[in-house]
Order: C-alpha cells, then structure tokens, then sequence
C-alpha cells in the first residue's frame, strides 16, 4: 500500500489481488485482476489505495468479486456512501501521511529528515486504514482462503486442494467464485507468473524462469506473461517496458 504519481497510462500487472484506490479526488475499485490492464494516468496528484490478498475483498467490501474481475469502476456503483466516505478519508491519511511536501521540506530544513521516521509514519497511517473502514472481515471463515493461495504457489492440483479442504470439486469451484472472483486453476496461473516475474527481476534468464516457475518452455512463458503481466519476459528483463497495443482502460 503505497502513493505512486500517475501522469500518464500505464499497465498494471495481474496479481489476483483487488484494491481500494484514490485517484484525482475520486474512490475507485481495482477488481480481482487475471490479466493485465491499461489504467489512464492521474492529473499529478498522487495515488494511493489498499491491497486486499486474493480471496479477501469480496467479504471485506460485501461485493460480490466476479463482478468486479479485471475491472477498474467507480466505488459509488458499488460500495454504499458510508464506506465510500470512511475509504475517502482513511486513504486522504495516508497521502497526508506520505506526501505532506511542507512538513518534508521543514524536515529537512530542520535537519530532522529520517527516512525511518518518515517510513514509521507511513507505516502507522497504514496501520490504521483498516480500522478506519471498519471492515467486519470474519478471520476465521477465510482460513480457507489462505490455504488455497498457499496450495496454488505450489502448484498443487485443484482435486487434492479440494479433498483436504473438505469439499468436492465443484464446490471448491463454487467457493473460488465467491471469495476470490475468478477459479483456482487462474490463481495458479497468476502466482506462476508472479514467481517468474520476480525470477527474472532477480537476474534468472527467461529461459530458467519459465523451468523454475513450472512452464512447458520458454514460450509458454511468453504467452502467459503477455496475458498476465502486459511485456513479454525480454521486455521485463530489459526494463519492464509494457507491450504496445490495445488494453482495457479506466
């Protein structure tokens, strides 16, 4: 969770996670994300939103997640105007609490210009978003959740998941739906291209990216982080560069 100036179009990745986000004064929701999008730049200002882990926002907000999927909206068509203004304001406090320009230039004027402290700070505001909202998330009814993102990093086959968990096949299906907005078998595939995408920013070449992140090859690779992270591994390597073309914008 953390500001980002925005001043031009710019491609976010998949990550299988949804968020809560102000930008240009406005509350928007980043839905559960499968593949990659095209999100238009802010007017300069800064933007600044909550990450919820996959399979968290859906009870969180009390949306249902499969509408949101690989969608960029405005809160007000979802969210109801007391939690819309509790998220205005929980993360207008962490802007003020990140990017108070005034207080960092006294700062550092003043000689008192600790990157820790400043970063406390952060943390801090961060820590209270959640209690701001007031989200009445039941832990414990979500422990499934959990495991599911566990089981999917390791590339453990949906029948397996489903018969430690408890349930049949079709219901870890109907259960994935509701919790996460999207099936396991895309969980898995968001988490392998994660891990790749962390492999080759780590140095690993393409090539042993895609065998340490369980590919066929190398052009799967390819294929799958052309969907999921919008620049193909040779891109990334050289920089991250997004892919040309068209995209959903919002």
């Amino acid at each position: 969770m953390a500001p980002e100036p925005e001043s031009r179009a710019s491609v976010i990745r998949a990550d299988g996670c949804a968020d809560i986000v102000l930008r240009d004064d406005e509350l928007l929701i980043a839905g559960p994300s499968t593949r990659w999008l095209l999100a238009r730049g802010g007017d300069g200002t800064d933007t600044v939103g909550l990450r919820f882990p996959p399979g968290r926002a859906g009870a969180a907000l009390g949306v249902d997640p499969q509408q949101l999927r690989d969608r960029l909206v405005p809160a007000r068509e979802f969210l109801p105007r007391p939690l819309r203004n509790r998220g205005e304001a929980a993360l207008r406090g962490l802007l003020t609490a990140s990017a108070d320009s005034t207080v960092e230039r006294a700062a550092r004027l003043s000689g008192d210009a600790d990157p820790a402290r400043r970063r406390e700070r952060f943390r801090a505001a961060a820590l209270e978003v959640p209690r701001t909202l007031d989200l009445a998330l039941d832990l414990a009814d979500l422990d499934w959740t959990r495991e599911a993102r566990a089981a999917a990093a390791r590339g453990e086959p949906a029948d397996r998941l489903a018969r430690r968990l408890g349930y049949s096949e079709r219901q870890l299906r109907r259960r994935m739906l509701q919790a996460f907005g999207y099936g396991y078998a895309a969980l898995r595939r968001v988490l392998r291209a994660e891990r790749a995408r962390r492999l080759i920013l780590a140095g690993s070449s393409p090539a042993t990216a895609a065998q340490l992140a369980g590919y066929a090859d190398q052009p799967h690779l390819t294929r799958e982080f052309r969907r999921m992270i919008g620049a193909s591994p040779a891109q990334l390597a050289a920089g991250g560069s997004p892919l040309e073309g068209a995209g959903s914008g919002a």
